[in-house]
């Protein structure tokens, strides 16, 4: 299961309900769509926490080190995305610990994009049920 919520917000951070156990994807794509496979491009959580990098074909699904443990084994990216500027990720299985704010920074080629993560546990989804009427 996958879940993406995004209200309309007027700022530049994007606001997503995720059910914990679902997968996510967060979106973050140069608008150039100009090919990134032999570029850098990284995601952050609460400025902190590597969550995954990637520099012209290295990255921590292939061994490269750095990565924080909370996110081991769960991120994944869109390798056949990246000759159109796509350097989204997909989170599996959240956990309520993966709320937090992420950053996509893809250097000397466009602003970071910024997404604040709330996940949501079973006695929250009735909240998450009332939130999505409203959207």
């Amino acid at each position: 299961m996958q879940t993406i919520i995004q209200p309309a917000t007027s700022t530049s951070t994007k606001h997503m309900v995720v059910e914990e156990g679902s997968d996510v994807i967060l979106p973050c794509s140069l608008s150039s769509k100009e090919n990134i496979v032999d570029k850098l491009f990284e995601w952050r959580k609460d400025g902190q926490k590597n969550v995954f990098y990637y520099d012209a074909g290295d990255h921590y699904n292939k061994g490269f080190t750095g990565q924080d443990q909370q996110f081991k084994g769960r991120v994944s990216y869109f390798s056949d995305q990246l000759k159109n500027g796509n350097a989204s990720i997909k989170i599996r299985d959240t956990k309520i610990s993966d709320s937090g704010t992420y950053t996509c920074d893809i250097p000397n080629l466009q602003p970071r994009q910024t997404f604040y993560i709330q996940v949501v546990g079973e006695s929250d989804k009735l909240r998450c049920s009332h939130i999505i009427q409203q959207l």
